[in-house]
């Protein structure tokens, strides 16, 4: 979903004064910069958000800054070097052009850049024609691909051909025995394939547009997204977040998974720690419990393993009475009373 840039923070109220005012302190400074201008050769009036290397440190930004080398302005982008052949403020684009490829000789690219590899920085975040060469690099000569042929760059194993289109090519569009060893963005617009002459080398000096944006720098320093809105106005880039009712979504969700995670914890917690615990604690009580008992029986048994006394008469002669019977019982208390 996208919206405009200066709405892309409403949603996080807790951060929305930090945003606004981060996000809209460029446009200030824009205001105030505008003033200064540099030229270097033929580009004149190099002002804000672009800035020569060596202007004093107010002037420009510092993520558009360029280099004058020999009276010419260079870009250094994605790694490459690249002549600045203009600059519109008005439709916020500037045309580059690679330095090898500049002067109309031929060669290969300073550095090998796709279309979608150009769009991917947050100063530059499209391009106004969407063509590129590919340069194809064969161990073979390809018959049908003669016209196309790069001379400068072929011996008797390497054969590089030009290809011109509005994107990647496809792995099955590329001959066998062949690879891609560069790409450039071109302004053509006509995608048939031109021989190899001095069109070619005229069409790849002439370079390519970049629209460049400073909103969508600082969309991509929070994290957010750049999107390409209009081809009407020059002013065509918004930041593409989300909307309120998303964002209670994602809380909702983020919530839900902390809560769900906080459980998950907890059980991990009671099936590891606690549980482990209560049966060590039952096993022991059982222990002592049953070690008790062992005890106590065995302290039964030692009393009833005792001799039981055995009775004494009154001259204090004993008497077996489990082997006397009745009747010698009888005899006996009878001689005890007549004594």
């Amino acid at each position: 979903m996208r919206i405009e840039a200066s709405a892309a923070f409403t949603s996080s109220r807790p951060l929305f004064p930090l945003f606004i005012f981060l996000f809209f302190i460029p446009g200030f400074h824009a205001r105030n910069l505008q003033q200064c201008s540099s030229s270097c050769g033929d580009l004149t009036n190099i002002s804000y958000p672009f800035r020569l290397q060596g202007d004093p440190a107010g002037c420009g930004d510092v993520d558009f800054q360029l280099s004058c080398q020999n009276n010419t302005a260079i870009l250094n982008f994605r790694g490459g070097k690249y002549y600045v052949k203009g600059i519109s403020y008005d439709k916020r684009t500037i045309r580059v052009v690679d330095v090898n490829l500049a002067h109309g000789t031929c060669g290969l690219p300073y550095k090998s850049l796709s279309m979608s590899e150009a769009t991917e920085d947050g100063r530059f975040p499209s391009l106004i024609t969407f063509w590129q060469a590919n340069f194809v690099n064969c161990s073979n000569t390809i018959p049908e691909l003669t016209d196309s042929k790069v001379p400068c760059l072929n011996g008797d194993t390497s054969h590089v051909y030009v290809n011109f289109s509005n994107r990647n090519l496809f792995g099955y569009e590329i001959p066998r025995n062949c690879k891609v060893i560069s790409r450039i963005p071109t302004s053509s617009e006509n995608e048939m394939n031109y021989p190899y002459n001095e069109t070619t080398l005229k069409l790849l000096a002439t370079g390519f547009d970049l629209r460049w944006s400073v909103e969508c720098r600082n969309c991509h320093t929070f994290g957010l997204s750049c999107v390409y809105e209009s081809n009407n106005d020059p002013r065509i880039f918004q930041c593409e977040t989300m909307y309120e009712e998303d964002y209670k979504t994602l809380l909702t969700a983020a919530i839900a998974y902390l809560v769900s995670r906080s459980l998950i914890d907890k059980a991990l917690l009671v099936r590891f720690i606690l549980a482990p615990l209560v049966v060590f604690v039952f096993l022991l009580h059982k222990c002592l419990t049953t070690r008790k008992k062992v005890g106590n029986a065995e302290h039964v048994g030692d009393l009833q393993m005792l001799p039981k006394p055995i009775p004494c008469s009154p001259q204090g002669h004993t008497r077996n009475l489990s082997s006397d019977s009745p009747k010698q019982v009888l005899i006996a208390a009878s001689i005890e009373r007549s004594a």
